[in-house]
């Protein structure tokens, strides 16, 4: 008795572990998904973008600061039908991402890809919107900002919430300036 359980438990083990790896494979057709498709093209069209000052000071704050939602939930969001909250086939395409890119190359897809209010999409937008300048020349407080706008545009808004909004780039200038010291 004691033979056939192990027996079964290990061969279910086996199976768990082909499936997880077919679901996750190329093969499995549900990647040829024509949005699904593109989100992995766009992925791949971030390493052109220069972004890394901003995606240093994200991530210098973040490992402090807890993320609402995971950066490649946020990228396959963009995968739709938006129909449901939550689905397996929703957590395939992410952990697929999870799999494929790093969690910069989601990071920099979500900066070039979120609305930053105003129908500003990207940080690019963003920037020249809110201060009138390219990324490159934004200082420390601004690119804070964005980096503060992307958790949530209408409430870190600096059109709208402006103390609301400075308090949080204090908050998040004494972290970063705190790692630095340590």
């Amino acid at each position: 008795m004691l033979k056939k359980t192990t027996k079964n438990i290990a061969l279910i083990l086996i199976l768990f572990f082909v499936v997880y790896n077919f679901l996750l494979s190329d093969f499995n057709p549900m990647f040829k998904n024509e949005r699904f498709v593109y989100l992995t093209s766009a992925l791949k069209e971030t390493e052109k973008e220069d972004l890394k000052s901003i995606v240093e000071i994200y991530n210098k704050i973040h490992k402090t600061v807890k993320e609402r939602q995971c950066i490649s939930e946020f990228a396959t969001s963009h995968i739709g039908p938006n129909r449901h909250g939550f689905s397996l086939t929703k957590k395939i395409y992410t952990l697929k991402i999870e799999k494929d890119f790093s969690k910069n190359h989601c990071l920099k897809f979500g900066l070039l890809n979120y609305d930053f209010g105003y129908k500003n999409i990207g940080i690019k937008n963003a920037s020249k919107f809110y201060f009138g300048k390219s990324i490159e020349s934004l200082n420390e407080d601004e690119k804070i900002t964005l980096v503060a706008m992307f958790e949530n545009s209408s409430l870190y808004n600096p059109l709208r919430n402006k103390d609301f909004l400075m308090n949080k780039v204090r908050l998040y200038k004494r972290i970063l300036h705190q790692k630095k010291d340590n």
